[in-house]
């Protein structure tokens, strides 16, 4: 819950309310557009006053990547953020389809295969891939990772792991638009083993295939890449294919299927370097501006919008007591030919310290979370997911950017300020920082210069 409370004297005091929801505006807003039940400058001396708020941009390079069944690979150089490359690591666990061996019995302690490998495939399907126009080679290798991911670990952008062996590798020339099936035939020493560790583990009475989490697995995108693709590995088509066939010479020719599924724990790695781009010299969690005057909300480089929230500020204290009825806040953002708009936010809080905390409990267990000198805080809001209006010039979010549950009205000189609801300690906010509600995407939106606007809708109190 967010509170106004004052400034210099900390107290754990209920103020007055303040609602923000984060429509796009429309030609002609009405009572209905605004959710409140007031006619504007009618009797009951409804007003609005419109902020554009200063906004800058923020490196921020430690963010979960984890659990939304979707990887990154390749490698992509963009003028404006640099260059970006993407691995990805992967649990995979038994779905269905026979075993080479038939379960041990005490009369047989070490019974003979019954199938015999013919091949195992391993196919990726892509949901997304930058640049999104033309040609581009795709290269990257298939590798068993040395150390297995924890289940219940969090994995951030910047952890890589190390690779052990590798097993399979991809290279063709794509058409970015049409081939999302990658096709990947694993390497025979490691077919060879893995089908022999089936058999084991299917022929011993004390284990079994369908709880076995396998060694995981990781996608190193190569030297000549030149796109990175977003691996859906949920897809009905992404899958370990493990081709076999019957041992016995005599029997039916016939092939068999035994599938496994890439899930359990998932993440990706960005290597990211802005050496000669437009955020050459950005430091993490530290203000940079671009001669544009544009910022950015940006997972893959690691680059979001932090925008203040001082004009509302100066506005309260110098208009003594209101009520307020509702505000709007709208993002004006540039069109790009090779990335998709992205319009799914969450909205950190930033202290003066430039320390980031979330301002509401989390409602989606994959939802950002953002490292700092105390640790991990996923004290977050749900995600603000949106549409574009009909000219494509704004982004219109149905969610709340930030709420408070208060009464009254706001008083001369309070501030905005945030409680936390674990400890009871109340901190300044500093403004707020825009992340992707989406942790691996490659989607973005660039703002324009003073693209963010807030509208406040207030009735004056004697």
């Amino acid at each position: 819950m967010n509170l106004l409370a004052k400034k210099l004297s900390i107290k754990n005091i209920i103020k007055p309310g303040l609602m923000i929801l984060i429509p796009v505006f429309l030609s002609c807003e009405t009572n209905q557009d605004l959710g409140i039940n007031y006619e504007l400058e009618s009797n009951t001396n409804v007003k609005f006053v419109e902020f554009t708020l200063p906004a800058t941009n923020i490196f921020l390079d430690s963010l979960r990547t984890d659990g939304e069944n979707r990887i990154l690979v390749g490698t992509f150089n963009d003028p404006l953020t640099g260059s970006v490359n993407a691995e990805g690591y992967f649990q995979f666990l038994y779905e269905g389809g026979p075993f080479p061996r038939k379960r041990q019995t005490s009369g047989e302690p070490n019974p003979p295969d019954t199938l015999q490998l013919d091949s195992i495939i391993v196919t990726f399907e892509s949901n997304a891939v930058i640049p999104q126009s033309g040609s581009s080679f795709q290269e990257f290798k298939l590798v068993e990772l040395q150390d297995s991911l924890e289940s219940s670990a969090v994995y951030l952008s910047n952890l890589q792991q190390i690779p052990a062996t590798e097993i399979g590798t991809y290279s063709s020339t794509i058409n970015t638009l049409l081939d999302t099936l990658y096709r990947i035939k694993l390497e025979d020493d490691y077919a060879n083993s893995f089908f022999d560790l089936i058999g084991d583990i299917t022929a011993d009475s004390t284990q079994l295939v369908i709880t076995t989490i396998f060694q995981s697995l990781g996608v190193i995108p190569g030297a000549s890449s030149e796109s990175i693709a977003a691996l859906d590995l949920a897809s009905d088509t992404s899958r370990l294919i493990m081709y076999s066939s019957p041992a016995d010479p005599d029997a039916e020719d016939t092939t068999y299927l035994t599938t496994f599924r890439f899930t359990g724990k998932n993440y990706s790695y960005l290597d990211r370097d802005r050496t000669g781009s437009s955020f050459d010299g950005i430091v993490e969690n530290a203000n940079f501006d671009l001669a544009s005057n544009q910022t950015l909300i940006d997972p893959l480089s690691g680059i979001s919008t932090a925008f203040s929230i001082t004009p509302l500020e100066d506005f309260f204290r110098e208009n003594g007591n209101i009520l307020i009825n509702n505000a709007t806040l709208a993002f004006e953002f540039e069109s790009e030919n090779d990335r998709d708009t992205l319009v799914s936010f969450i909205n950190f809080l930033r202290k003066e310290d430039n320390s980031i905390f979330g301002p509401a409990t989390v409602t989606n267990s994959f939802a950002n979370i953002v490292m700092n000198d105390a640790g991990y805080l996923n004290l977050q809001t749900a995600p603000a997911i949106g549409t574009l209006n009909d000219s494509k010039e704004n982004i219109l979010i149905s969610s709340t950017l930030f709420y408070q549950q208060l009464y009254n009205q706001f008083n001369k000189a309070d501030s905005l300020a945030f409680l936390i609801p674990t400890s009871g300690e109340i901190r300044s906010i500093n403004d707020l920082v825009t992340i992707s509600a989406i942790d691996v995407t490659l989607n973005r939106t660039i703002l324009a210069e003073d693209g963010i606007k807030l509208r406040l809708y207030y009735t004056e109190v004697n």
